[in-house]
């Protein structure tokens, strides 16, 4: 049995006795003086973060602390996830300024014979809890394995959730979009005239779409390229140059990269078919600023209703891509004329 143990695939057919859970003290908790104080239950976090980091050496990507009920759990234990996919198993000694913070945090008597046991997440930024009782058919001493499985960090997983998202998006990838550049020209060149906007002159973005495409792993669009030939970004207006949307792009694909597939799609809501249901894609660019988080995009993995290189309103505000316009030309005719969404929405002109 060792205290540390390497995370692999077997991992969840692990046994109670396959873990030697270090008995270790706590040495990091403050004087309680405010036991009604709302931070109490961030120190108590940051407090057992700090000491298992300083304990094992290793960055804790995530900690779970498990409560007794006195019953089947008669200790204080804890799991940590260290960074270089290495399991920790520990049980804290129950020190008088442990105790104390733990009747302050759990809010519970340990004199009594009704206490839940629960298993506590932590993270450098965040604070979960719930019953054991809730994980059906996994019990902590039972199958530990599995338990400790069951909240595996994404990091430990990375790859394995990188290609669950690769895999989905694959057959919807369309990098070959076209468009009529003789109607984009003439539609781009009207809205400026009769909008009275102010465009910055073209340039090389040739920079720009080398680091993108190291980046995202696929060339940067060829109809977007045609698009900046025509400028690079509007004073004061929602179209936005080169850079801003490399800039915004990469945000979005950062957001992309941290989540899972299950956290990204959304399969409660709806729309024509064209867009996924996704709450942000690598292969969504956005070009249009609707401000406050929100933006146009091309879109270069259609549903199956849709086609490479439409135009998805997407965002913070948004849970999925929902389709603005089969494609730029159309877009840019929608916002022509007196009765525009030009006229009508303040987003198009940005403020300074």
């Amino acid at each position: 049995m060792t205290n540390y143990i390497a995370y692999s695939d077997e991992f969840k057919d692990l046994q109670w006795t396959d873990f030697n859970f270090e008995n270790i003290q706590i040495d990091t908790f403050p004087v309680l003086e405010d036991p009604y104080h709302y931070s109490n239950s961030f120190t108590f976090r940051d407090a057992l973060l700090e000491a298992i980091e300083k304990h094992t050496g290793k960055p804790v990507l995530k900690l779970l602390f498990i409560t007794p009920d006195y019953i089947s759990i008669h200790k204080f234990y804890g799991i940590a996830y260290l960074k270089g996919k290495i399991v920790y198993a520990f049980e804290i000694e129950k020190t008088p300024l442990f105790e104390e913070w733990c009747d302050t945090i759990l809010d519970e008597d340990p004199n009594e014979k009704t206490l839940t046991s629960s298993v506590y997440s932590f993270g450098q930024n965040s604070f979960s809890s719930q019953p054991i009782s809730n994980l059906k058919n996994i019990t902590f001493q039972e199958q530990t394995g599995a338990f400790i499985n069951h909240f595996i960090p994404n990091a430990f997983i990375a790859e394995q959730l990188a290609k669950e998202k690769s895999d989905f998006l694959a057959p919807h990838i369309q990098l070959d979009a076209e468009i009529d550049m003789k109607a984009l020209v003439a539609s781009f060149i009207g809205l400026i005239s009769e909008k009275k906007l102010t465009f910055h002159p073209p340039t090389n973005n040739e920079a720009i779409y080398e680091t993108f495409e190291k980046e995202a792993g696929y060339p940067f669009p060829q109809i977007i390229k045609d698009y900046l030939s025509l400028h690079n970004g509007i004073d004061r207006c929602a179209i936005m140059g080169a850079e801003d949307i490399y800039n915004e792009w990469k945000q979005w694909k950062d957001i992309y990269d941290d989540w899972t597939q299950e956290d990204l799609l959304d399969t409660y809501s709806t729309n024509q078919g064209k867009a996924l249901l996704m709450y942000t894609t690598p292969y969504w660019i956005p070009f249009f600023d609707l401000e406050n988080g929100n933006f146009l995009a091309f879109d270069f993995a259609p549903n199956t209703k849709g086609k490479a290189g439409q135009i998805i309103r997407f965002g913070a505000d948004q849970e999925i891509g929902y389709i603005e316009a089969d494609e730029l030309v159309s877009f840019f005719e929608s916002l022509r004329g007196p009765e525009s969404e030009i006229e009508d929405n303040e987003w198009f002109y940005i403020a300074q």
